[in-house]
Order: C-alpha cells, then structure tokens, then sequence
C-alpha cells in the first residue's frame, strides 16, 4: 500500500510560516522514504534563509512567474510521486496527514482526488471580527466538495496521472485557481471525496485588511474565468449589479456553523459577508472593464 508521495509546496516571502509547515512533515507518521517535499520558492531574489532546516527528503527550487500556481505548476514538474499532495506554507499538516490520504485512496479506488479537513487555530480565545468571519466561511472542505466537487489547495490530494490527463492549473490566475482545475477534473471524469481525518491546520485571518485582500484576490480570480467568456462591458455591469444579492444562502452557515455564538456577533459576520461580497463584485467589474489587473497580495 505504500505509494510515493510528492508534497508540492509554493511560498512567497513566508519562511518562518514554512518552517512550521516543514517541521510537521518531518514528523509524519509515513515513513519519509515514501515522500519528498518540493518547496518552491516564488519570490527568486528571496534566497533561503541562513539556518532554514530543509530534511533529507525535501529541496527547493525556484519559480519567477508570479502566483503560486505557477509555483504549483513547477512543483508538479519536478514530481516523482505516483500521488501529489498541496499544501500551503502558512499550514501545519497532522502527523497522519500523508499516511491517512493513501490509506483513503486506497480504501476508496473510485476516488482519484482528496479534499483534506482545513483546521482553524486562533491567537486568542477572545475571536475578532476578521476571526469571526473566518470561523464560519474559511475552507469549508467538505461543504465545497459536496456543492461543487471542488477543494483547495491547502490540502488537496491527487494522482499525477490525472493532472497528465486534465492539465496543469491556470497560472494566470492569481486566485481561483485550484476551483478551475477542479471544476476540469470533474469533466474529465475524476471523482473526489472528502478526508475528515486528513488535516492540516492554518491560522485564521485576524486581520480585517487581510480579508479585504483577499476578497479583491478572488475578484481577480473571476475575472479571469469570465475573460474566457468574452462578455461585453454591459454585460459585466449587469453582472456586477446581480452579485450584489445578499448572499442569503451562505448566510444559512452563520446558523449552522455559529451554534455557539451570541446575535451581534451572528449580525458583525452577516455585515462582513455582505461587504466582502461587494468588494470581491467591484475588483472583478473594474478588472474586466480594463482598470485594474488582478492582484497578488
């Protein structure tokens, strides 16, 4: 049952973030001469830092176009894994992390993709309002593969035969990505499941210009799927003006994801939603109207 597994992850000026997340791979419970760790680094003239522990199994290599799917796309070329894993450098996967994917593709041979649990940690017990926020609509996993057959790359499991069979990700994407190859997958044929036990853990945002950020990242990233479609400048104003709705759907999480939460603090999480919503439609409109390009950070 031992497969060999190539860990692909990019980083962008995150080193001390990366060393946790390298950290947790040297102590994985799959035997380390089962995987290897393909950091690459997407910021070249970054060098790596002096001290930076890199294990026997892992190297770094370097990619000068910007985005980390560009970075990704680089990784899976230097792989030798029957299987790839994705991982960010700002998560720490689970000492059973590796092992518990091959086990679940191996108890679960139609399956050829794995959404992995993303797992919230906070710095205080006291949650923000960016936290908050988080709480209730950050990498909701399993809610994404049962909608959309979707996962992110966070924590992301896959075959390297079926990214030869469905391509590489977009690296003209600077967000979104990991949905639009999954959303290709899913044409092709390649079924996905959940992996409630295979976990990685990520801090939650606790900053509210994070979270500004990046709901102008994912503007960008559907402004790039709609530039595949053509639309007329009309069209994307009409467009701008539907996604504006309250998102009243999404809105049913903050009831079922926040049992344990006092009304105003349930209302703060609505108000956010609602104003991230409008900021996410306005990148994308100004993006596909020709003033702006999508941005990184």
């Amino acid at each position: 049952m031992e497969k060999y597994v190539s860990v692909i992850i990019p980083v962008y000026k995150d080193w001390y973030r990366l060393a946790l997340c390298v950290n947790a791979l040297s102590l994985q419970s799959y035997g380390y001469q089962n995987f290897e760790i393909i950091i690459v680094n997407n910021c070249p003239d970054d060098e790596v830092p002096v001290g930076f522990y890199i294990p026997q199994n892992c190297f770094v290599i370097k990619e000068a176009k910007p985005g980390s799917y560009a970075a990704r796309n680089t990784g899976i070329k230097a792989a030798t894994g029957e299987i790839l894993a994705f991982t960010d450098s700002d998560c720490i996967p689970d000492s059973n992390w590796i092992r518990n994917a091959v086990t679940a593709f191996h108890n679960n041979p139609k399956y050829s993709r794995i959404a992995g649990r993303i797992k919230l940690y906070y710095t205080s017990d006291s949650l923000n309002r960016a936290e908050l926020y988080e709480k209730v609509y950050a990498f909701n996993q399993d809610i994404y593969v049962k909608r959309d057959g979707t996962g992110v790359t966070a924590n992301l499991f896959t075959y390297s035969n079926v990214v030869a069979t469905v391509g590489p990700f977009n690296d003209s994407l600077m967000s979104g990505g990991d949905y639009e190859w999954s959303v290709r997958a899913n044409k092709a044929g390649f079924g996905i499941m959940y992996g409630e036990d295979i976990v990685v853990r990520h801090p939650a945002r606790n900053d509210m210009a994070e979270l500004i950020s990046k709901a102008k990242r994912v503007g960008g990233g559907q402004a790039g799927f709609a530039a595949n479609s053509k639309k007329s400048r009309l069209q994307s104003v009409i467009k701008f003006i539907y996604d504006l709705r309250p998102p009243v759907k999404s809105l049913v999480l903050v009831i079922s994801k926040g049992k344990d939460l006092r009304l105003m603090q349930k209302l703060n999480i609505c108000y956010t939603r609602y104003y991230l919503t409008v900021i996410t439609a306005y990148e994308k409109l100004k993006i596909n109207l020709g003033r702006g390009t999508a941005q990184r950070t």
